[in-house]
């Protein structure tokens, strides 16, 4: 009895380690566990030459092969017919190929169902699967307004936006809405590379085959976005105090489709950096400006102030603490930050003045290498710098000064004449 309670104990101890999973205490947290995903799906993808398959047959019969898609599209049926013995005593089985089916342009499903068909002409109560163990490579023509133009070496697995990076990606000037993809010398699709941007959508990106040619043309119309965005290449973060050296930005040329507003460009651009100044944005065309404040237009896309804008517009991000610099004979030079709509005598009543030997009349606003002339007080940009020199009299005081100098003289004369 003690050595059939003792069994007893130990069964319990046993079954209680071996216990399913979901008997134990699970945690109050629980993980998900994510696996990479296939990089090839069997109902997309393509079978052409060059692909390498192994064939699994189960059931009646159990064996595989390797086996690849022949020049002319087709793959074989083997069917095992002996077994050889080897030096080591084992036995290898030596198939035979009954037959070629073509696969050409077929999917994995559907080839797999086409295998499966033909097999059951030699075989009955069986299952068959196809697995793909190898890509084929072929070249796609890859021309226009890229950096590297020519041929590029791809696999089934590529998409249009793919051989354009392997060509080195598309230029300052090209278009990425309206690349060309030709299969077989015909258009086949319009790729919108923008579009695949924001929605994933593949079919705005689809997949390259053999022979093809994609072609990226230039962009027929454009805006540049500059200041306060994040661009669509690399950017650098400004300092946070306000120095002599002017705050890095953005600028960059971007695609502009029909009937595409503001809000579609600020989203090019990727967007408005964290010190951007929405409020005091701007769009220049032409000879005038257009003030408009993105914080309501990206609020409400609906908005009035989100216009279409044109072929050559330049949409102008300010920063918060864009500054405008105040320099020569002034009472407080330094920087001071940009305001819209302000002109030169503004600035330099923000400086305090002029001093006294200020020669307002020979002061000019330099803007990048240009000097504009402060005669009729012109709006200033950020960036801008005002200078207001020296006069080379100083009015009454330089006046006095030369004339007691010349009444010096006139005394020495006389005292040494008499």
């Amino acid at each position: 009895m003690k050595n059939i309670t003792l069994m007893a104990i130990a069964l319990i101890a046993i079954t209680a380690q071996f216990a399913p999973a979901e008997t134990q205490a699970t945690p109050d947290i629980e993980q998900e566990i994510t696996f990479p995903k296939p990089i090839v799906s069997e109902d997309e993808y393509i079978l052409m030459p060059g692909d390498s398959l192994l064939v699994t047959i189960t059931g009646a019969a159990n064996y595989s092969y390797v086996t690849g898609v022949t020049f002319e599209g087709k793959l074989t049926l083997n069917m095992p017919v002996a077994t050889l013995p080897t030096m080591d005593g084992t036995y290898v089985p030596q198939y035979d190929v009954v037959a070629a089916i073509p696969v050409y342009g077929l999917t994995l499903k559907t080839a797999k169902d086409s295998v499966a068909r033909a097999f059951s002409r030699y075989l009955r109560n069986f299952s068959l699967d196809l697995t793909l163990i190898g890509m084929r490579t072929f070249d796609v023509l890859v021309v226009g307004e890229v950096t590297n133009p020519g041929v590029v070496r791809a696999l089934p697995i590529y998409r249009v936006s793919r051989v354009i990076d392997e060509a080195g990606g598309i230029n300052a000037i090209g278009s990425r809405a309206k690349i060309e993809l030709r299969r077989q010398g015909r258009l086949y699709a319009t790729v919108n590379l923008t579009q695949f941007d924001r929605t994933g959508d593949p079919l705005t990106n689809p997949f390259v085959q053999d022979g093809d040619a994609v072609i990226v043309p230039k962009m027929e119309h454009s805006v540049v976005v500059k200041g306060a965005v994040f661009g669509k290449r690399e950017y650098e973060l400004r300092v946070a105090e306000l120095t002599a050296a002017r705050e890095k930005s953005s600028e960059g040329l971007y695609e502009l489709l029909e009937g595409e507003r503001v809000t579609d460009l600020i989203q090019k651009a990727g967007g408005l950096t964290p010190w951007a100044d929405p409020v005091n944005a701007y769009i220049e065309r032409n000879d005038e400006k257009l003030y408009i404040d993105l914080s309501y237009v990206l609020a409400d896309t609906n908005d009035a102030q989100n216009i279409r804008l044109k072929n050559g517009d330049v949409l102008v991000v300010p920063s918060v603490n864009s500054v405008v610099y105040v320099q020569g004979q002034i009472v407080a030079p330094g920087s001071f930050p940009f305001q819209p709509n302000l002109r030169a005598s503004d600035y330099i009543g923000m400086a305090g003045g002029p001093l006294d030997d200020a020669s307002m009349g020979s002061s000019y606003v330099k803007r990048g290498n240009t000097r504009i002339d402060t005669d009729s007080d012109p709006l200033v940009e950020e960036g801008d710098v005002i200078f207001v020199p020296r006069k080379v009299f100083k009015f009454w005081q330089d006046y006095l000064e030369i004339t007691a100098v010349l009444a010096s003289l006139l005394i020495s004369y006389l005292t040494l004449t008499k």
